[in-house]
């Protein structure tokens, strides 16, 4: 099965329902729950969503758990631990978040990771893009 990374801009998109990225990322994640492919979000993603449904969005801790276990049931949570934080320190990547975010994809053995920012991972050796741009090729195949 095709294993397919979110960033964590992807998973905000769904989340907080944030036009107009919201379809896009709402048909991925539809792909995910049907297993058309294996949704993979890092455990970091989890953590920055929290902080910002509750800072920018307002929603209550209660209503960000509930939204998290609807995602859990769709996708594999991937890990982010001291080897993940090591690679990344000695890294290319400009983005210290963003590089943390790519070996955590890469211990996965990931297909593809999909972000809204592709500029961020110009260093990735696994492929990138954008949501429509992955809808299109995946839905064409």
């Amino acid at each position: 099965m095709t294993k397919v990374f979110l960033d964590t801009n992807i998973l905000m998109d769904y989340l907080s329902r944030r036009e107009p990225f919201f379809e896009p990322a709402a048909l991925i994640f539809q792909l995910g729950k049907r297993k058309k492919c294996l949704l993979l979000v890092s455990s970091l993603s989890f953590a920055t969503a929290s902080f910002l449904l509750q800072a920018h969005y307002k929603l209550s801790q209660k209503e960000v758990v509930k939204l998290f276990a609807h995602i859990i049931k769709m996708c594999h949570v991937t890990t982010v631990d001291s080897q993940t934080v090591n690679e990344s320190v000695v890294s290319v990547f400009k983005d210290f978040e963003d590089a943390m975010q790519y070996f955590s994809a890469l211990r996965e053995s990931t297909d593809f990771i999909i972000t809204r920012d592709k500029q961020d991972f110009m260093e990735s050796t696994i492929p990138v893009f954008e949501p429509n741009e992955f809808l299109k090729s995946f839905l064409e195949e």
